[in-house]
């Protein structure tokens, strides 16, 4: 993939701005958690935080623990199940990504997708079936590595309250995780996951689309659909519910 070594030399650059976030006295609350009925694990330290959001805040799934309280493997387990299966965008997600590729496929001429992965009910399921297994290899592939390397995979909102600021913030904690002592570290759970949902295609894509040029393509965009879910988690408590509700339908 042609981006990686910039994106790793982007990470190595941030470091520093994103080890001062984890010094901060008083690290904010993660808006990505174990989903109310899941189990917590055994070495999750159940303590209150001490700034909570407000309840209008709390009602949307956004409100968790304090970054403190330890995210342990069945912690870890429960939220890849709410993040992949236990949500409505496990079928809308992909049903939208479908039908923006079929109604618009890729290449043009001799190098365009074949006419039955472009037209019909057999064009739109070869390609929601390619859309929902990019996500299901996405989550699955960051699920496994961040559990084997520890990493943890939730999200720290930024603490300011300037736009730019928090935006950067985002972008940059796509690069740049924490581990489960809470040390900023490479997210590598976010690169091995793009990699694995462009390179999954290989199987099964047409002839022209079944290369290493498209898979560095395809987790490239993978790759900066990750950055922009930061977006969306950072900005999520201040948008209006149906704008939220719909983003989270087509693209979580």
């Amino acid at each position: 993939m042609k981006n990686l070594p910039l994106l790793l030399l982007f990470t190595l650059l941030t470091m520093s701005f994103a080890q001062d976030l984890t010094q901060m006295p008083n690290a904010p609350s993660f808006p990505n958690g174990p989903q109310p009925g899941v189990e917590l694990g055994a070495d999750h330290e159940k303590k209150p935080a001490k700034d909570a959001p407000a309840d209008s805040e709390a009602g949307l799934g956004l409100s968790q623990p304090s970054y403190k309280a330890r995210f342990g493997s069945r912690d870890k387990f429960g939220y890849y199940l709410s993040e992949t299966y236990l949500n409505a965008s496990l079928v809308t997600a992909p049903a939208f990504h479908a039908g923006i590729r079929t109604a618009n496929p890729p290449g043009k001429g001799a190098t365009r997708y074949p006419l039955e992965w472009r037209q019909g009910a057999e064009g739109f399921g070869r390609n929601y079936g390619d859309a929902f297994a990019q996500r299901l290899s996405f989550h699955t592939a960051r699920f496994a590595s961040g559990a084997l390397i520890h990493e943890d995979p939730r999200y720290i909102p930024s603490g300011s309250h300037n736009m730019l600021a928090r935006s950067v913030h985002a972008l940059t904690f796509t690069l740049v995780g924490r581990s489960d002592s809470g040390h900023a570290m490479p997210a590598i759970s976010n690169f091995i996951g793009a990699a694995v949902a462009g390179f999954v295609g290989n199987a099964y894509l047409p002839a022209g689309f079944n290369n290493a040029t498209h898979a560095g393509q395809r987790a490239t965009l993978q790759f900066g659909m990750a950055a922009a879910g930061n977006l969306f988690r950072e900005f999520a408590p201040q948008m209006p519910r149906p704008v939220r509700t719909l983003v989270q339908l087509i693209a979580r």
